[in-house]
């Protein structure tokens, strides 16, 4: 016996059809990051004057006094180290007066579905997120002067009325490198991190609660609410010949030591990292191997000869 579709029938099925494509497509299975999402993060490579300035806005707690704003100029290099199309690493070398220093690194990738979360201590744990919540975002993982991980949160990138930023959810952080040798009353900064891009550059734009994690994961208090808003303001002209000379040296250590790190956030869900091994800070025992490559004293090391460097430093 023949079947007839009525007209509603019909248009009932093509609806179904065209939800099922609406629902697989904002899920992102095996979709390509949009093009401008790519130029936009892609537009944070550059020469740059930088302005770095923080200010604790709001005192949480009676007994808490607003401590100094701080204030700090300065030339940065971004370089474009990694691009494969769905990740792209960020590698910032600051210029402090005549110095040169391996600044952090920004890390993109498209639809990560697994997130380096800080827990305090000097204790980071890999969460896994589900494809869906993944779908049409990106991570940023940002690291410390050893490549090691500082942070790392996922939010999408908007490019409406031509204007285009990304912004994190609340996401834990150590203590900030201006503050962690001069203040013990707070353990977690607490962050929402916003990247934007402007006529002259781009704007890093953070808005912070100081905060007192206790051994249970809970907040015991909040010290204080702060501002931070980090200018990079684009420059014609080589920030500093160092700069590009010192990376030209020493990219392929730095490579062999991120190398370490991405296979470590692979193989592990959790890790902590000692402060200090053999007297020296991790950060110290690369950055000499690093200052020795870069004036010519000492080859490349190899990847197993920069793992054993690392391997004191991990505790599982």
């Amino acid at each position: 016996m023949e079947t007839k579709l009525s007209t509603s029938s019909f248009g009932a099925i093509v609806l179904a059809l065209f939800t099922t494509v609406k629902i697989f497509a904002s899920i992102g299975y095996a979709s390509n990051p949009p093009k401008a999402d790519r130029e936009a993060i892609l537009s944070m490579a550059g020469e740059f004057e930088v302005i770095f300035q923080f200010e604790e806005k709001v005192s949480l707690q009676d007994d808490y006094k607003i401590k100094e704003a701080y204030y700090e100029e300065a030339y940065e290099s971004v370089f474009v180290v990694e691009d494969t199309g769905d990740r792209i690493a960020l590698q910032h070398i600051l210029r402090v007066g005549n110095v040169v220093v391996k600044h952090w690194k920004q890390l993109w990738t498209w639809e990560d579905t697994r997130i380096v979360e800080f827990k305090g201590d000097y204790y980071w744990e890999v969460r896994e997120i589900s494809e869906e919540e993944a779908a049409g975002t990106w991570s940023q993982l940002v690291t410390q002067v050893d490549d090691s991980p500082r942070y790392e949160s996922y939010g999408v990138w908007n490019h409406d009325g031509g204007f285009a930023r990304w912004e994190s959810g609340p996401t834990n952080r150590p203590l900030p490198r201006r503050e962690h040798t001069k203040r013990d009353d707070y353990n977690i900064l607490r962050a929402v991190n916003v990247h934007a891009l402007t006529p002259h550059g781009w704007v890093h734009d953070q808005d912070n609660l100081k905060l007192v994690l206790g051994d249970d994961g809970k907040v015991e208090k909040y010290l204080a609410w702060e501002k931070g808003l980090n200018f990079y303001d684009r420059i014609d002209e080589p920030t500093f010949e160092r700069i590009t000379e010192y990376w030209e040296n020493t990219k392929d250590f730095w490579a062999l030591v991120s190398k370490y790190w991405d296979g470590l956030e692979k193989e592990s869900d959790g890790y902590s990292i000692a402060r200090i091994v053999n007297e020296k800070p991790m950060m110290m025992a690369l950055g000499e191997v690093a200052k020795a490559i870069n004036e010519k004293e000492m080859d490349t090391p190899s990847y197993e000869e920069i793992a054993a460097i690392i391997n004191p430093y991990i505790i599982q």
